[in-house]
């Protein structure tokens, strides 16, 4: 995701191989520039493929193949760009999460997963004090609960959630 600061664009990447995320210097877009390569220290069948920013909070996931313990995703404060600093991590300690989406504001909208649940669904995080998240919601396909009957419909929130301007509406798709 861009993310303008001083006159310079940064592009913040993340990966599905190389555990950790990519800061490119995009000012010139014919003419990217590596900024930093921010390493993760974590198993090798983890993935940090996903991110999102708004203002100067990054959420960045950590999605797992199989159940482990372990945040599901980590807060960054990127007031200065190049140099993010690890504010806070928040997990279920399951399979990760997937894909996130922060427009900025309060809330943070999560495809996590939860003890309890089949698959991903969607939490909601409020990140207004990014160092301590709180989730204060959770959403849930029919049939993804434990004990509840199977959905004839295919379960699992994918993500991202979209978020109306005026934050009275979001979309999302299962």
């Amino acid at each position: 995701l861009n993310h303008p600061s001083n006159g310079r664009w940064y592009l913040y990447m993340g990966h599905s191989f190389d555990l950790g995320w990519s800061i490119l210097d995009v000012t010139d877009p014919a003419n990217p520039k590596l900024a930093k390569f921010i390493p993760f220290d974590g198993p090798k069948d983890w993935i940090t493929a996903q991110v999102t920013v708004n203002d100067n909070l990054m959420i960045t996931s950590l999605d797992r193949r199989k159940p482990a313990d372990g945040p599901d995703i980590i807060l960054w404060d990127i007031s200065d760009p190049v140099n993010p600093k690890e504010l806070s991590r928040w997990g279920s300690g399951t399979t990760g999460a997937h894909r996130n989406s922060y427009p900025g504001g309060k809330y943070a909208y999560l495809s996590t997963s939860c003890p309890g649940f089949k698959l991903h669904i969607m939490v909601i995080l409020d990140v207004s004090d990014p160092a301590h998240p709180k989730e204060v919601g959770k959403y849930w396909q029919p049939g993804q609960k434990d004990g509840e009957p199977p959905s004839p419909f295919p379960e699992g929130f994918h993500g991202p959630v979209n978020v109306s301007p005026d934050g009275k509406m979001a979309s999302f798709g299962y």
